[in-house]
């Protein structure tokens, strides 16, 4: 596992090709729910083609797969597999950020679906984050909502990179999440067994942070800076936080700190 990333945008205009498509065993996932057959170097993978949404949803919900899974104009992407260490990251960084804050000014929405056009469906649209954060007294309906319940959009959104390519997750962050009038800021935990170099990636954007939290560094050599608790933190502002709230500041809580001595710790325990 190798960093964490706070990402803001400049501009990022790499579009995903994606050639890979199912066979008939690795079809099983949308059949019969059985995901274990997918190899994760053959990601991303079409799974299925000639859906409709409702088909999707539907099927999401069956298989407890719209995490995991992308709707793009009637074809189904696989673009991630299950995986322990994915689920405890990123609830290792969701605790640490409910325990602070006691008054609950701040909503956990989880994986809750959000869409770039409310009721138009359309290529790409529609996102599930790992985790999202909203403060409780935003204005509903909202000027610009992310559901057709008139939800506002998440300031916070939390992503975990496991099988799922790096570059893919910054496309995402950069031309979804970060988009206009949507989320505030973007953190993603990177959890792999080699360590990337950013320059690599497609796409133009600006990291706001970047933190090693592993055991190599992005030169593929060992890393000890994140050994005990407090080596390694991150602070999220209130401003970030609470973009939108009525009446502020004062803010209802201070930054969030986020020290990920406990987040590589709980994946290490889930490996």
């Amino acid at each position: 596992m190798s960093t964490t990333e706070c990402i803001k945008v400049i501009d990022a205009n790499a579009e995903e090709v994606i050639t890979n498509k199912a066979d008939e065993r690795e079809k099983k996932w949308w059949i019969d729910g059985n995901y274990k057959t997918i190899d994760k170097d053959r990601l991303p993978l079409i799974l299925i083609e000639g859906v409709s949404y409702e088909e999707f949803e539907k099927k999401c919900e069956i298989t407890n797969a719209s995490k995991y899974w992308e709707f793009r104009d009637g074809i189904v992407v696989i673009f991630e597999l299950p995986n322990r260490d994915h689920e405890y990251a990123h609830s290792a960084f969701s605790r640490q950020f409910e325990h602070q804050d006691p008054q609950s000014t701040v909503d956990s929405c989880r994986s809750a679906t959000c869409h770039a056009t409310p009721g138009r469906i359309t290529r790409g649209s529609s996102k599930q984050p790992d985790d999202s954060f909203m403060p409780t007294l935003l204005p509903r309906p909202a000027r610009n909502p992310c559901d057709l319940q008139g939800n506002p959009w998440p300031t916070i959104i939390a992503e975990v990179a496991n099988s799922e390519s790096l570059s893919r997750i910054i496309h995402m962050t950069t031309q979804f999440w970060l988009a206009p009038n949507r989320v505030e800021d973007v953190a993603i935990n990177s959890v792999v067994q080699q360590a990337y170099k950013l320059q690599n990636v497609h796409g133009n954007y600006q990291p706001v942070q970047i933190i090693e939290f592993g055991t190599i560094d992005r030169n593929n050599q060992p890393y000890n800076g994140c050994t005990a608790a407090g080596m390694c933190i991150m602070n999220i502002f209130p401003g970030c936080i609470f973009r939108g709230y009525p009446q502020v500041p004062p803010y209802p809580i201070n930054n969030v700190v986020i020290d990920f001595f406990p987040i590589q710790q709980a994946i290490f325990r889930a490996m």
